[in-house]
């Protein structure tokens, strides 16, 4: 029966999780042909001669999955929508369109060709919370199809699905029945739109239960609709969120860029790389909203769109992890250069971007289900354990940088790396406890019955990053903000000075005897300079000049 959960969800994994390999193995293939095929399958479910798949006593097709929420409007049962007409607003539904179903030739000369009704096939729209009512569960027993046995027992009919319906809520579990009639090979289900009177999460399935249409397949297509569009529940919210995040980053970038040309003079070249950051948060954020909107207004899903969505969020990804990995080295503000481990960095960033790009192709191009397939571990546990290599190098980094710096008295630049510090730590402890709620919220939720906030573990992801990135943005410029720093290129505390050149040697990196040569001779045209200062001059300085001094 399916009131048991272990065997709903084994169902359920069975049926959506065949030929996901096959998937992977040519998502390079899908990608370089991302130009030639234009949509790909969303809300509209479509089935190409697809096989039936025994459990317990019957034979099942998984149709789909979604949340959807309660109608607003009455829909029709004989109007035909499309996806391009806008009438349908405040409306949900599943509607049925082209469905067919095929037996085999074998079991089409079993019958008599007098016959009206050789055959039967079903379509079962349940919610998740009445799964209890399918099967024999009242008899105690495991069967979900109906046989001579319990029909004496309990109220069914031999040969169709055991169905348990509420009088007081007789639209949950729903059964659509279609015949073959004589030795038809082929049978056409009735185009129709049943209409979703309560929100909820809703399963589709075509079941059978006579052994002798084994081999029957099925084609056509089903549209599922919610009011505000053809967006499954559980991705509606994000729509908005991705909105949103494009005007906090367009809003972001437009701040930056006016404080980069106002001291266009003191930028330091880490500054360039923050704002290629910004800038692909932007592009992602928006690409993604695009995306959602046209899969709203279509149901469909467009591929290039998709694609170009994936792939800005895996080279932001892979970016920012970058960015924070040679940071946490020093690169721009202690060493001038990463010198042969600037190899390991980039394999390593190279990696990343593979696995994060192959994982979000997955997640994303024709995933139509609000249901994750189990088979996403073999793309997640790669990236989760490169992630991990990346916080463990940036920490030891972090540990190293610190100790150098507090062995210079560079006091300026190890108050600024304390402050990054705290803030990745912070970041990471976050993550951790949020890893660890995901967890938590997938395993005490197989089936989707919180569908509705489930919405929230891609937000918040997007936005810790956009918090990491402001946090950042408020500290390194944070001297520069006031214009008596300014003056002086206050900046160039936190920028490598050459006149420290002999201690980088770290990770691989040693200075040549003319770099050292350079370094001197810097230093002493510093030190000459710093004589012909007026008092003036020093007293206006202040604290600036003697710490340059120490460094």
């Amino acid at each position: 029966m399916l009131g048991n959960n272990r065997e709903f969800i084994c169902l359920s994994y069975d049926l959506i999780g065949n030929g996901y390999f096959q998937r992977l193995t040519f998502v390079v293939l899908i990608y370089l042909s991302c130009f030639f095929i234009t949509q790909v399958g969303a809300s509209i479910h479509e089935y190409q001669n697809q096989s039936f798949f025994r459990r317990s006593n019957s034979f099942f097709f998984h149709g789909g999955s979604e949340g959807l929420y309660a109608s607003k409007l009455h829909v029709d049962p004989n109007q035909m929508p499309s996806p391009e007409e806008n009438h349908l607003n405040g409306k949900s539904f599943i509607r049925f369109e082209s469905i067919t179903f095929r037996r085999t030739k074998e079991s089409a000369e079993k019958k008599n060709d007098m016959q009206q009704k050789t055959g039967l096939v079903e379509a079962i729209i349940v919610e998740v919370k009445d799964r209890e009512k399918i099967g024999g569960s009242y008899l105690h027993s495991a069967a979900i199809c109906c046989t001579p046995d319990l029909s004496r027992e309990g109220p069914c009919n031999v040969g169709e699905v055991i169905i348990h319906q509420d009088p007081n809520y007789p639209y949950s579990p729903q059964r659509i029945q279609t015949f073959f009639e004589g030795k038809n090979e082929e049978t056409a289900m009735v185009v129709q739109t049943i209409e979703i009177n309560r929100t909820g999460m809703y399963y589709l399935y075509f079941m059978f239960c006579d052994p002798e249409l084994t081999g029957t397949t099925i084609s056509g297509r089903t549209v599922w609709r919610n009011p505000g569009g053809y967006l499954p529940g559980k991705m509606a919210p994000l729509m908005t969120f991705f909105g949103l995040m494009s005007l906090a980053y367009l809003g972001l970038g437009l701040v930056w860029f006016l404080w980069s040309v106002q001291y266009w003079k003191d930028i330091i070249q880490l500054q360039y790389h923050i704002t290629v950051v910004i800038g692909l948060g932007m592009c992602e954020m928006a690409l993604w909203y695009f995306e959602y909107a046209n899969f709203n207004a279509t149901g469909s899903r467009p591929m290039g769109i998709t694609i170009w969505a994936v792939t800005f969020t895996a080279v932001k990804k892979t970016v920012s992890r970058l960015l924070l990995l040679v940071v946490s080295m020093g690169y721009g503000v202690v060493r001038p250069t990463l010198g042969r481990v600037i190899f390991k960095v980039l394999l390593l960033g190279l990696t990343y971007f593979v696995f994060s790009e192959a994982l979000g192709l997955v997640e994303n191009l024709g995933n139509i289900n609000d249901l994750t397939g189990k088979a996403r571990l073999f793309l997640v546990l790669p990236v989760s354990l490169l992630d991990a290599c990346f916080i463990i190098w940036i920490f030891s980094a972090l540990s190293k940088t610190l100790e150098k710096l507090q062995i210079r008295r560079s006091m300026a630049k190890f108050a600024l790396y304390r402050r990054f510090t705290n803030t990745l730590a912070i970041s990471v402890l976050l993550s951790i406890a949020w890893v660890g709620y995901e967890l938590y919220f997938n395993a005490a939720d197989p089936l989707s019955e919180l569908w509705q906030r489930a919405w929230i573990i891609p937000a918040f992801w997007n936005l810790l990053a956009f918090v990491l990135l402001v946090s950042k943005l408020l500290e390194i410029p944070e001297p520069l903000f006031a214009s008596r720093y300014h003056q002086h290129g206050t900046l160039r505390r936190y920028a490598y000075s050459e006149e420290t050149g002999d201690e980088l040697e770290e990770e691989g990196i040693s200075l040549n005897s003319s770099s050292v040569a350079l370094a001197g001779e810097s230093a002493a045209k510093l030190e000459r300079k710093e004589r012909r200062a007026s008092n003036a001059d020093l007293f206006r300085l202040g604290e600036e000049l003697e710490e340059d001094k120490r460094e």
